[in-house]
């Protein structure tokens, strides 16, 4: 018992603290998830998927700091000691978590050394006093809930204090405390898991340790030579042989603008962009006769690659024109960065601009980037099967954008062909039975001809003459091929080989060979729109003459498309090399061409070297 006696002395000391604590960060976590953010958008749209995550994700961390502070200060006999600084670290990651749930609502990230690099300026102070007293949840509630705290968590202390007393049975406690502790583990990492929804729920304390340690060892990357930031800007001309007048900014490497380019409004078309989830390459014969009857008709890719995984890097890839961040998750770790998009040059020359989700914009943090460029966000739980989504989005673009004094564009994604292959509506047990192979070809038909009633819908609308219709995959999907059956399990062509269509006026009935990636996406949508406008864009017009060159990153795997070969490439271990024409990806022919090897090797990480440090330090667009 003597053995035992400091640390339930200092236990005791601590506990109606760290149960105060934990309540306050239970409080903070439900006026973020029940709350709109400053713009009149749900943070998230199920907050009972995220609550019960939040509470047991602090109640671990407290716990394990409860238990520290314990052992520590039992060792060193300062118990007297281990109040003050219990309550004092306690209370520095409590205004920490605070200002991080707040940022979340303003900006979509999380508080960061880089968030804090980048609005050191006093200046942002103010913007934030302006959020607080616009914030169309409830105006100035921040500043309420920052002068309530203390007095808050004073009276929870007492509270905690007066009912817990001298006959709390501690071996009760700690066995209790165990147990829970188990339970919440065991809910977050096996029972509901969810790796985006984790990551939005990551503890201030968790991301400040992390990016602490992280920076000691690796530091920031901070510059780039002259020499790389010339050698991309000549194979960036290299690649586009139409675009031989472009002139480059040195200190934004990616910053562009033609000489010669043309002033004027555009092209007033319509576009209504798809993006179908999971939809695979190598399985559209099979199961969208839909979509086979566009590539026979419009302008088909036949080697279009996603230049990032899963839907949110595919998703930010076709709209800004670059890969995502090698090694952070972009759309979370760097949503403040100064970023446009082709919904951005459209609606700034003059389009309406409407995103339109079936699965929950919020889940992946993707609503705070729509909201960057899109005039308006339309989800609802209701609508998370293809067929309710699709009617819906008829009857608005009908009634609510087509016919008006401006042209529109309309973004879709969908959800129905999202793994496991199950969701379609009424979907047959006999068909949920089968084998994930045969499931993704029954959802796929699903998500076709839900597409193609979406289609029929609208194509004889008079609008719908002056209209592009652009139909593309987010992503692919691997099942078993090549050993692989996980997004993250290599960058083969099952998941990166992608479906990509442009139907409308003028454009012809053809089938383009060439190698292409998603970062072309954006700017082939501003040459259809006849928008030139400085970009940071790192792919090329799909309806200019241009080189095979397809650039992509992959859970840390880099590709890239070359001259007749395809690239998959990852630190510390042996790279893969195929042929173009082996789109089945049959034949590793690395051993055979080292040197080919070697030279793309290079040139895959001076181009992903060259748009991390360009993220990182946010140097895409001049200031």
């Amino acid at each position: 018992m003597s053995f035992l006696a400091k640390p339930a002395t200092v236990a005791k000391a601590l506990l109606p603290a760290a149960l105060a604590f934990w309540v306050a960060h239970a409080v903070l976590r439900v006026l973020l998830l029940f709350r709109n953010d400053p713009f009149g958008i749900p943070f998230v749209n199920k907050p009972d998927w995220y609550i019960f995550h939040a509470v047991a994700w602090d109640y671990m961390w407290i716990a394990a700091s409860f238990a520290v502070w314990v052992v520590v200060w039992a060792i060193a006999k300062g118990e007297r000691y281990a109040k003050i600084t219990f309550i004092t670290f306690h209370a520095i990651i409590l205004f920490l978590t605070y200002l991080d749930h707040e940022i979340q609502r303003f900006l979509g990230s999380h508080v960061s050394l880089a968030l804090m690099d980048a609005y050191k300026d006093p200046s942002s102070i103010e913007m934030f006093w302006v959020y607080f007293a616009y914030d169309q949840s409830i105006p100035f509630l921040q500043v309420a809930v920052l002068l309530l705290m203390p007095p808050i968590l004073y009276f929870l202390n007492k509270l905690f204090s007066r009912y817990l007393g001298k006959k709390t049975s501690l071996r009760s406690f700690f066995i209790g405390t165990a147990v829970f502790y188990l339970c919440c583990w065991l809910f977050l990492h096996v029972i509901w898991t969810g790796g985006f929804r984790l990551k939005k729920l990551t503890p201030a304390v968790n991301l400040i340790y992390k990016e602490i340690v992280n920076f000691a060892q690796k530091g920031k990357n901070t510059s780039l030579s002259e020499e790389e930031i010339l050698e991309y800007h000549k194979l960036w001309k290299d690649i586009d042989e139409e675009n031989s007048d472009v002139v480059f900014s040195k200190e934004y490497p990616l910053w562009k603008e033609a000489k010669n380019a043309e002033v004027g409004e555009g092209k007033k078309y319509n576009f209504i962009i798809v993006f179908l989830e999971s939809h695979r390459y190598v399985d559209v014969k099979k199961s969208s006769p839909f979509l086979c009857s566009l590539m026979n008709t419009g302008l088909n890719f036949s080697r279009m690659h996603t230049s990032g995984l899963p839907t949110v890097g595919g998703l930010l890839s076709s709209l800004t024109g670059m890969p995502t961040h090698s090694t952070k998750m972009q759309v979370t770790d760097l949503p403040f960065i100064n970023m446009p998009s082709f919904a951005f040059y459209l609606r700034d020359a003059g389009w309406r601009t409407d995103f339109f989700s079936a699965a929950d914009p919020a889940w992946d943090n993707l609503g705070v980037w729509m909201a960057k460029w899109y005039d308006k966000q339309h989800y609802s739980r209701e609508r998370e099967d293809d067929s309710l989504f699709w009617d819906f989005a008829s009857s608005f673009v009908k009634d609510s954008l087509a016919n008006k004094s401006k042209p529109f564009l309309a973004t879709f994604i969908t959800r129905s062909n999202h793994y496991p292959f199950d969701f379609a509506a009424n979907m047959p047990q006999a068909e949920k039975n089968k084998s994930i192979q045969e499931r993704v070809i029954y959802t796929m038909n699903y998500a076709d001809r839900q597409l193609a009633r979406f289609v029929h819908s609208i194509q004889n609308e008079a609008w719908f003459e002056n209209t592009y219709l652009i139909i593309l995959a987010d992503h692919g999907f691997p099942l078993g091929e090549k050993g692989n059956s996980s997004m993250g399990g290599g960058a083969y062509y099952s998941s990166t080989h992608i479906p990509f269509v442009i139907a409308g006026k003028d454009i012809p009935q053809k089938t383009d060979t060439v190698s292409a990636s998603q970062i072309d996406i954006a700017p082939t949508i501003l040459d259809l729109a006849g928008i030139e406008e400085p970009n940071p864009f790192m792919g090329h017009s799909l309806l200019k003459k241009r080189k095979d060159f397809a650039l992509g990153t992959h859970f840390g795997y880099k590709t890239l498309n070359y001259g007749n070969y395809r690239l998959i490439y990852k630190k510390d271990e042996e790279s893969m090399l195929f042929e173009n024409s082996d789109s089945l990806q049959t034949k590793d022919v690395s051993k055979e061409n080292r040197e080919l090897v070697l030279e793309m090797e290079k040139m895959v990480n001076k181009l992903i070297r060259i748009l991390d440090f360009t993220l990182e330090n946010d140097k895409v667009v001049p200031k």
